[in-house]
């Protein structure tokens, strides 16, 4: 009899990815060597199979185990068991989901979501003690709360275009109940490969396209970074285009992301990486890329920026209008290149969020960058007006970079800052924010990052090498001269805390508001020296909680891995294996958690083979074979050749056992 669960118990802020459960319908394409079964990730979730229903289970003393409002659970088996298919699965099913509540709404400069074709799954979610379902029936979903049914679209009715849509106010109420946000990372080059899924039927669903496949369009691409205020809730990192990663850009990324979290850390004495501390942060003035979003129109410098006053009788342009609302286009040097071209970023990122956010959509119409110059009317003013207004009241992640603008731009007419200096040589950290940030101390993470230099500077991050408490280095190390395995390392950890604060920063009550996370790591341990993966869940785990993540948000990681050293920090009830696409036997397996290496080797990773290597064992193998067998006498030679073998062999009971059957036959020769 199952024991009843104790809802006052358990934490108010439980949240964990339960049950992947594959229908017998669902395309072989979709589920590859997947099997018709229940996969369970967490035993929080129990499996009647004859009745083929998920329940909730009693594991009260793994509520918080990690921490408050933490789970982490793990995928295993050897390559080709299905770990990456079964995470597919996942995103396909966040992905039809995510067609059918964004059908309808304006996502001008996203990705279009593609509706997949034959997707027969369901996804079983445990929040505060509720069990959850998100079930992809074929041109069908629907979300259930146990039985009971929140929300039920169709993307086609016989053939024909369904006309359910959904109010943004209802994903903002279902964002709090039942909804959560997926960050995915996988590193592995052959991974999410466009090319791979051009086999898979989608549709676009908009309402008034009858059933027939989008040709050239793969559902994936659609779900790298996307500019929808993380309206669609899953992105997949890092950024390919039709499956090519620019590492460049994401160097660049990598350390615009790492600023704020490594001056965090040093601020609070934390190491961000052991054995490194921060260096100095350093800041070089380019608009390369700036330049790059205007059309021949760059250096335009009209004289309507000087003589531009709110209520004269000049009509001015849509630029004029945006550095007016900003309050700063009579305060700016056009012929200063670093004031002209904080003018210029001002313009382009404004017209960037009125034409990529849902939430900005009735500013739409305020056009093209391209026509920055053009003038406006009466009506086109008020518009633009207004549109900088709701910026400015704009706290969120989609604002901070017009923020960091006006935080510098009041620097240097404050006479704080020499933007001609600024053009001649780089400016460090510590400098740069003692001019913009006056008299303030900048502890938590959103202070950190309001006050980092605009989008105009490129960086470079420099670090001191510890050991044992002693500096290492004469001089400061660039993250350009670490390891790969070390750069690695910061690009994972940096991608999540990058959109988890991002996500956090959403305030709005209009706007979707996602505090559960599902981070997904898929193939964690790649470039890692088994030091990193020993340390990986212990730091992961200390960066949520340095950053007081958790106290605003709940997490269920999950980990398909490959390392015993990773494993060896999950308990067993929170660990799915997997072998040749089935869910493995594991009942007489022995629980990794803190458990043996070698252990959990063997068990957890089906090295039925053993843990040397296939070539050793081979040699191995055939010297005992040799050994065993009858013969009148060992050639000198070939006594030679074993000892030779015996001598590099690093087990000391293999060479006990080949001494041992030497003897035998040394005996046997005597004899």
């Amino acid at each position: 009899m199952m024991k009843k669960i104790n809802i006052s118990k358990l934490t108010s802020r439980e949240f964990v990815l339960g049950v992947l459960r594959i229908l017998p319908n669902c395309e072989i394409t979709l589920r590859k060597t997947l099997e018709d079964e229940f996969y369970v990730l967490n035993n929080r979730c129990t499996v009647n199979t004859d009745k083929k229903i998920v329940a909730l289970s009693s594991n009260e003393n793994m509520v918080d185990f990690f921490g408050k409002g933490i789970t982490i659970q793990a995928v295993v088996g050897v390559n080709g068991s299905g770990k990456s298919s079964l995470f597919e699965l996942i995103y396909r099913i966040i992905n039809n989901l995510s067609c059918l509540l964004n059908r309808g709404k304006r996502r001008k400069a996203s990705e279009q979501l593609y509706y997949i074709d034959g997707l027969w799954a369901e996804l079983y979610i445990v929040i505060d003690g509720v069990l959850f379902c998100i079930a992809c029936h074929g041109d069908n979903v629907c979300i259930k709360r146990k039985d009971e049914e929140i929300v039920n679209i169709n993307a086609f009715k016989n053939d024909e275009p369904s006309k359910d849509t959904v109010l943004l106010s209802d994903i903002i109420k279902w964002a709090k109940e039942c909804l959560f946000y997926t960050i995915v990372s996988n590193y592995s080059i052959q991974a999410f490969n466009a090319q791979d899924y051009e086999c898979e039927p989608c549709f676009l669903i908009d309402g008034k396209r009858k059933r027939q496949k989008i040709e050239d369009k793969i559902w994936i691409n659609s779900l790298f970074h996307k500019n929808d205020g993380y309206l669609t809730p899953i992105v997949l990192n890092p950024y390919r285009d039709n499956g090519h990663i620019d590492m460049n850009k994401e160097h660049w990324l990598t350390l615009y992301r790492l600023s704020s979290a490594m001056i965090y850390a040093e601020k609070h004495n934390k190491e961000f990486m052991k054995d490194y501390k921060l260096h100095n942060i350093y800041y070089t003035y380019s608009d390369s890329f700036l330049k790059d979003k205007y059309v021949n129109t760059y250096d335009v410098k009209d004289e309507i920026y000087w003589n531009y006053k709110p209520g004269g009788n000049i009509q001015p342009d849509y630029g004029t209008i945006i550095l007016s609302e900003y309050q700063v286009v009579n305060k700016l040097n056009y012929n200063d290149p670093i004031q002209h071209a904080a003018a210029m970023y001002l313009i382009y990122k404004t017209y960037a969020i009125a034409n990529a956010y849902p939430n900005y959509d009735e500013f739409s119409s305020i056009g093209q960058l391209k026509n920055f110059n053009t003038p406006t009317n009466s009506e086109t003013a008020d518009l633009t007006n207004r549109l900088v207004k709701k910026i400015r009241k704009d706290k969120s992640h989609i604002s901070l970079k017009v923020r960091q603008m006006l935080h510098f731009i009041d620097s240097f007419t404050a006479k704080r800052l020499d933007t001609q200096s600024l053009q001649l040589d780089k400016i460090t950290y510590y400098d740069y924010v003692g001019a913009v940030a006056i008299n303030r101390k900048l502890n938590s993470m959103s202070e950190i990052q309001e006050y980092l230099p605009p989008s105009l500077f490129r960086i470079d991050i420099t670090l001191d090498k510890y050991e044992n408490n002693k500096k290492k280095n004469a001089e400061p190390i660039s993250i350009n001269r670490l390891s790969s395995g070390e750069r690695q390392y910061l690009y994972t950890f940096s991608t999540y805390i990058y959109h988890i604060l991002n996500l956090l920063s959403i305030q709005d009550s209009h706007r979707v508001r996602y505090r559960r996370m599902s981070l997904i790591f898929d193939e964690v341990e790649i470039c890692f020296h088994p030091e990193f993966q020993r340390r990986f869940i212990d730091e992961l785990l200390g960066y949520i909680k340095r950053l007081g993540m958790n106290r605003h948000a709940t997490f269920c990681i999950t980990i398909a891995t490959h390392s015993p050293f990773i494993l060896s920090d999950i308990p067993q009830s929170n660990i799915l294996y997997l072998d040749n696409g089935k869910t493995a036997d594991f009942s007489e397996f022995k629980n990794p958690f803190a458990a043996n290496i070698c252990d959990v080797l063997f068990q957890s990773f089906f090295l039925k083979n053993g843990f040397t290597g296939e070539y050793a064992r081979k040699k191995v193998n055939n010297l005992l074979k040799y050994l065993h067998e009858p013969h009148k006498r060992i050639s000198k030679n070939k006594s030679n050749e074993i000892n030779f073998l015996k001598r590099i062999i690093g087990d000391p009971f293999i060479n006990m056992h080949i001494e041992q059957l030497m003897s035998l036959n040394h005996e046997k020769d005597n004899y």
